[in-house]
């Protein structure tokens, strides 16, 4: 096999037209895909310049590092305390090293605050481990130090993000004290938090978060709970923080640069009533979900001028239970704004903020906002030559790197694996509206950077004619029957039409890798790139587009078309019979090893 000469478009294309009949197959014999994998549940990504290493960082400690984006190795970073570096989990995160903090120009007590003791209160038999959820690990100018921001998850809201910060990127990491709390509403539980810090010296806790931690009108319905940090600068240099999940939806709070915690001096004025509050004076300004619509693990990146949101609709799970909403359809949607704290709308300018519950995934959802840049999907590319379908597909994060690329990375479930994850990482660019779109297949060191793409272009037109391979990823799949989007067939012309599965026509603008894709009356923009078939080596052209309702195409070429349209036999030399003919239609009368036409059928030569 190894023996086989590989033939790569390129060379094939040779700026000829081909056609159906003679259409160039896969004989291509790839050499190994060699990624190394890695599973890391929630992964967030960080660039570390000091030793030119991107890491990850998840749940349950998991992490990985990797110099490329397609060969992992994991660690895990240890916890310090004053008396320990190498600290339990039990014991890490129970007294703050911070004591005092700044507010109104004057130094105050800050609280003794236990993450584990706050979080047991939620259950009689709290174990930590397995509670730590999403961290996300940034790099404090101010402070020169790794922060690590960490969900400790605590049920009926007892839950709390706090800071850890280390001198190297792998630890150890001390914990700080917190940044927010959720699940005050009952009692006097509040004076263990820092409420009072932020709201003043009160009383009894104020009715607004008197709340139930079952059935109508509990906690949730109008606030976070406090998990799946995502911080980040701002253009200005300001320091942000998003977080929380289904419950009250995802909400936004500025940091202090100079301790990494909240920003005491910043004030936030209630807006709003009941379960319709969208400023807080503690929790901040929410951007994003509530009144228990899906949606978690935020993220926030700025690219190109925008600032994009990205949140995880639908349950975690692979699925399959049938009635229960919650397991599965995880799904990446993308929202955007002009400013850090929003407002976040789509394409269509649907806000993130929800005014009511609307189930907003599955076959049953109504409702469809957000950008869906990708969900559930198999038998793509080289998919049945070893790997599955993907699918519950989230938790991501996304990084515009030095390199001037832009990279989402996120955990996927599979089709047939149970509840098996694993890190994969995509190319995204924005098409000519500004909008992220996703490139078809994973990462393996493709060349192009997103300014590439608005000034050259990648693929030649006259490359652009053959069978095309079409995924659609719709909003409305049945996750209780492990649905998944299928690729369709289509023939993209010389002309510029489109015919098969789907009839329409195609663009691409010269000089840039822009293209537009109208199926029917539907139009999508996106880019033409040139990536790796996974799992293969097997190079292709590819798009990937996005219409204004938020719904994402991919398509890759299959088979080019020739400039041969017919096998003639040639008089001057006789029979036609076992004569051999290259893919220009040219007589070959001694064949060195590759792809040949002989008694008009297409033959490798070893």
């Amino acid at each position: 096999m190894n023996n086989v000469y590989k033939i790569r478009q390129k060379e094939l294309v040779m700026k000829f037209l081909l056609i159906h009949l003679l259409a160039f197959l896969p004989f291509v014999t790839a050499t190994a895909y060699n990624l190394k994998r890695v599973s890391v549940h929630d992964p967030s990504v960080v660039w570390d310049p000091a030793t030119q290493t991107y890491y990850i960082f998840g749940s349950h400690r998991a992490a990985a590092k990797t110099t490329n984006l397609m060969s992992w190795t994991t660690f895990q970073a240890p916890w310090r305390t004053a008396t320990s570096s190498n600290a339990t989990n039990s014991a890490a995160f129970e007294t703050p090293a911070v004591k005092k903090v700044m507010k109104g120009g004057v130094e105050v007590d800050f609280p003794a605050f236990s993450a584990r003791k706050w979080a047991a209160r939620g259950s009689n038999n709290y174990d930590i481990n397995g509670n730590m959820w999403a961290p996300d690990v940034i790099w404090n100018k101010q402070m020169q130090k790794w922060c690590m921001y960490l969900s400790v998850n605590g049920e009926k809201w007892y839950s709390s993000i706090i800071l850890l910060t280390a001198d190297q990127i792998e630890g150890p990491y001390l914990y700080q004290g917190p940044v927010v709390v959720s699940g005050f509403h009952s009692g006097d539980a509040y004076k263990d938090t820092d409420l009072e810090l932020v709201l003043g010296t009160l009383d009894e806790l104020p009715s607004r978060y008197k709340m139930k931690t079952s059935g109508s009108g509990n906690w949730g319905e109008r606030w976070p709970n406090n998990i799946d940090p995502c911080v980040f600068y701002d253009e200005d240099g300001r320091l942000w923080m998003s977080y929380g999940s289904w419950s009250g939806g995802i909400w936004m709070l500025e940091l202090d640069e100079a301790t990494g915690l909240r920003d005491y001096d910043v004030n936030y004025e209630l807006t709003g009533t009941g379960n319709g509050i969208t400023v807080d004076p503690y929790f901040g300004k929410k951007i994003a979900g509530g009144y228990y619509v899906s949606g978690e693990a935020s993220y926030i990146e700025y690219i190109g001028g925008w600032y994009y949101l990205f949140v995880t609709y639908g349950g975690l799970a692979a699925g399959g239970v049938a009635g229960d909403y919650n397991n599965g359809g995880y799904q990446m949607r993308v929202f955007r704004s002009d400013s850090p704290d929003g407002p976040y709308v789509d394409a269509r300018n649907t806000s993130a903020v929800f005014k009511s519950y609307l189930l907003n995934f599955g076959s049953n959802a109504n409702d469809n906002r957000g950008v869906n840049i990708f969900g559930a999907y198999g038998e793509w590319g080289n998919q049945a030559k070893g790997n599955y379908g993907e699918r519950s597909q989230g938790h991501n994060s996304i990084i515009a790197a030095d390199d001037g690329r832009t990279y989402l990375v996120y955990h996927t479930r599979f089709q047939n694996r149970g509840e098996e994850h694993q890190v994969r990482v995509h190319q995204v660019f924005q098409n000519e509206d500004g909008w992220l779109v996703a490139a078809p297949f994973e990462y393996t060191g493709e060349a192009v950077t997103s300014a590439d793409i608005a000034t050259t272009q990648q693929v030649a037109t006259d490359r652009i004619a053959g069978t095309w391979q079409l995924l659609v990823h719709p909003f409305k799949l049945n996750h209780t029957k492990k649905e998944i989007a299928k690729p369709s067939e289509i023939e993209l012309h010389a002309d510029g039409t489109i015919s098969g599965a789907q009839t329409g026509s195609w663009s691409i603008e010269e000089g840039t890798s822009f293209v537009t894709i109208k199926l029917g009356t539907t139009e999508y923009k996106g880019v033409m790139i040139e990536q790796t078939l996974e799992p293969t080596d097997e190079q292709t052209i590819a798009f990937t587009c996005m219409n204004r309702n938020g719904v994402s195409v991919w398509g890759y070429q299959s088979s080019p078309a020739t400039g041969i349209e017919s096998i003639r036999t040639d008089p001057s030399a006789g029979s036609g019979a076992d004569k051999w003919y290259n893919l220009q239609g040219q007589l070959v009368e001694h064949p060195r090893p590759g792809l040949y036409i002989k008694n008009g059928k297409k033959v490798i030569i070893r």
